[in-house]
């Protein structure tokens, strides 16, 4: 009950997260239009053989979206507090998709399959096997971020984003250590920030997801996740 309780109030903060993106992209569309239906007053000059009408500004263009494939490596590591357990960082993968809006302020919103791997060694007895175990999950990013350099057209960009990743975890890999589906928690919820630069139509994006709940159940277990993407955008 107390996870369930949890997954809902999580659900809850992200639908209210994604609302208020919502809003902010919606209030910048609409004072682009105000700007693009507003007309520059017309002087008229009247003499006996020629009449002059300024004619109105060029409208602004409309802001532009973008749909991006990606796939990538990732680097997760436990913060584990365990006085049986020590961890080690391994190298997992990640392929999503997702759509991003243009404009000096951006959001975008996303689908992943992640693949993260962890490792896990005991501080006493055998260490033989490799202590490590693999996550399937399926993550939702909802990220809002800054365009530094340019964001409207197809030439070098730089990028700052923060965001949160919703996780559900949908099976668990063989392993050596014993974990299967029932070890880990089904949702975990992560916060991100990472750095990205396109360079016409390719997109590299680096940074780190934090895990804010426990992935193995009875376990001090918080995950944290490096991850590179490099991905096509249209």
């Amino acid at each position: 009950m107390r996870n369930f309780k949890q997954v809902v109030a999580t659900f809850v903060l992200t639908l209210a997260f994604v609302f208020f993106l919502a809003i902010l992209s919606q209030a910048q569309v609409d004072t682009t239009v105000h700007k693009d239906t507003a007309v520059a007053p017309t002087t008229t000059t009247t003499t006996t053989t020629t009449q002059t009408t300024a004619a109105p500004p060029p409208s602004t263009p409309p802001k532009q979206k973008s749909f991006i494939i990606y796939a990538g490596p990732n680097i997760s590591t436990l913060r584990v507090e365990s006085e049986e357990l020590n961890k080690e960082s391994a190298t997992g993968f990640h392929v999503g998709m997702s759509w991003r809006t243009q404009g000096a302020f951006y959001t975008q919103f996303g689908l992943r399959y992640n693949s993260p791997v962890y490792s896990i060694l005991p501080k006493a007895g055998s260490d033989s096997g490799d202590h490590k175990f693999s996550i399937s999950d399926i993550d939702i990013p909802i990220t809002a971020g800054i365009n530094l350099l340019s964001g409207n057209d197809r030439g070098l960009n730089l990028r700052g984003f923060l965001g949160v990743v919703p996780a559900f975890n949908i099976g668990v890999g063989n392993n050596d250590v014993g974990f299967s589906k029932d070890s880990v928690n089904t949702f975990v919820l992560y916060g991100q920030a990472g750095l990205g630069v396109d360079v016409a139509f390719l997109v590299f994006e680096a940074g780190y997801n934090y895990g804010f709940k426990d992935l193995i159940k009875n376990y001090n277990s918080k995950p944290g996740q490096w991850f590179l993407n490099i991905g096509w955008r249209f």
